[in-house]
């Protein structure tokens, strides 16, 4: 019964991970969506997310099946309990995704890749990393990794205070481009709340191991 136990624990680990390869997958997605001349790559990444809805329902499946079927003791129940804390958490990366994707879709094609992105494709890169450091954390039982994905954050927070003070000085420079430098503006602040979320992950993910709930939980909409 046990030996069941540990493999379905080890599948839940797996279909997160998966999750996470794919919310990677969406912030590479969409951040190649604001330089491409086609609209097909944020459409893209709109349907990536979208399936990350599907597996949000499946992992949460597999956890109340855990909780009902098997009788968990105290590290199982961390496990499986944080395991639903992330998946909401990796949701809600998608959604942010979908919303930059959205943003993307309203530019006209000729006006791709205006505007200073350097900051901006620094926050997507560490976001991501973040994100698939996370769970790998959770899915490893490892809570040092877990803690230098929490290091990262301030990386990125230093990241969008410069791309913010970048955008605005487009914005005062070039009145012609204000509303595609706002719209970078809040892109950006969607990826600082990718790596908030990636945070959250992290800090459930020490929880699952150590029983500490580090910092707070954010519950970030």
């Amino acid at each position: 019964m046990r030996k069941t136990f540990d493999a379905q624990l080890r599948e839940l680990g797996e279909a997160l991970v998966d999750m996470a390869a794919s919310a990677e997958d969406a912030i590479d997605t969409v951040t190649r969506s604001l330089t491409s001349a086609d609209a097909g790559t944020a459409r893209r990444a709109i349907e990536l997310t979208r399936a990350m809805d599907e597996m949000e329902r499946g992992i949460e499946n597999q956890c109340f099946r855990l909780l009902l079927q098997q009788q968990p003791v105290a590290h199982d129940l961390r496990t499986i309990s944080a395991a639903l804390k992330m998946v909401t958490d990796l949701q809600r990366i998608g959604d942010q995704c979908a919303n930059i994707a959205e943003l993307a879709l309203l530019w006209p094609e000729g006006a791709r890749g205006v505007g200073e992105l350097a900051h901006i494709h620094a926050m997507s890169q560490k976001a991501a990393i973040m994100v698939k450091r996370s769970i790998h954390a959770y899915a490893n039982q490892d809570a040092e990794a877990a803690r230098t994905v929490i290091a990262l954050d301030d990386e990125v927070d230093a990241l969008f205070v410069l791309a913010k003070q970048s955008l605005v000085a487009l914005l005062v420079e070039r009145r012609e481009e204000a509303d595609r430098a706002i719209d970078l503006i809040i892109i950006a602040k969607y990826l600082e709340r990718i790596a908030d979320h990636a945070v959250n992950i992290a800090r459930w993910a020490i929880y699952c191991v150590t029983g500490e709930l580090v910092g707070s939980d954010l519950a970030l909409s």
